[in-house]
């Protein structure tokens, strides 16, 4: 009864954000920004409590300023190796102004790298939604409906089946049947929509595409079990019932939005 409920709920909840998605999606224009700005202001908060819980505070403003202009840039296409250095400076800036930390004690590096890290995380790896929406309304979806399939595969059979830990000390309830068993029963579908969406994409693109949405969406669910992990928290918060907080929902796409787009670019 308790995994039928707790089905049910991550159903519900997932089928809300699906529709929501869609939605920012299928409109486009600026409000995909912004739908993005929405998911960095909340993704930062969860990834900052990460680093509060190490006694480790980065400055809020050193991650979000440049967040915040990531996804504008992009969709004005704006080439980003000039603002990207900007803000590295930007970021070296606050570092060497509130040394030795916020907590005054010495943890210079330690800020700044997860200052560094956190604009590459919660804003540029996303924002490659933007470019692939350019590409085609379809386009940006097939990677989001190939990993929501995925990961329904692999939680179903590896709560069905499953008994080995594919990472025990990091993700104790993703198994190595859930995982693997996951891949045949994706590959139909991904065959299916690259025919409707894809024409261009043979049996071998299939292949690849498959294997690298479980790959790289499994790297990125563990991944942030892994932050987690180091912190002693379930959950990055309580915001989606069922389902945690936003990187807790978002994880698995946050490395699959941009392995599909640069897929596409590199196939062209």
């Amino acid at each position: 009864m308790a995994v039928s409920n707790d089905l049910r709920k991550r159903t519900i909840t997932g089928f809300c954000l699906i529709l929501v998605i869609l939605f920012f999606i299928w409109i486009d224009w600026v409000f995909l920004p912004l739908m993005l700005l929405v998911f960095i202001t909340f993704a930062n908060n969860e990834y900052l409590r990460f680093w509060h819980r190490k006694d480790i505070y980065p400055h809020t403003l050193a991650v979000l300023l440049p967040a915040y202009a990531i996804p504008l840039l992009v969709y004005y296409e704006v080439p980003l190796l000039l603002p990207f250095s900007i803000f590295f400076f930007f970021v070296c800036l606050l570092a060497v102004m509130r040394y030795p930390g916020a907590r005054y004690k010495p943890n210079f590096l330690a800020e700044s790298a997860a200052a560094i890290f956190g604009i590459i995380y919660l804003s540029l790896l996303p924002s490659s939604l933007i470019p692939l929406r350019k590409m085609g309304f379809t386009l940006a979806l097939m990677p989001l409906v190939l990993t929501w399939l995925y990961d329904t595969f692999a939680y179903l059979v590896g709560s069905t089946i499953g008994k080995y830990p594919l990472a025990k000390n990091v993700s104790p309830k993703k198994t190595w049947a859930g995982t693997l068993v996951a891949f045949p029963l994706l590959l139909p579908f991904t065959y299916l929509l690259s025919k409707l969406w894809v024409p261009s994409f043979n049996f071998v693109d299939v292949v690849l595409v498959t294997l690298g949405i479980g790959v790289m969406g499994t790297i990125g669910d563990l991944f942030e079990s892994g932050m987690k992990r180091e912190v002693n928290l379930k959950d990055a918060s309580k915001v989606f019932p069922g389902h945690g907080g936003f990187l807790d929902r978002m994880d698995s796409l946050i490395f699959n939005i941009p392995f599909f787009y640069l897929y596409l670019i590199l196939q062209q």
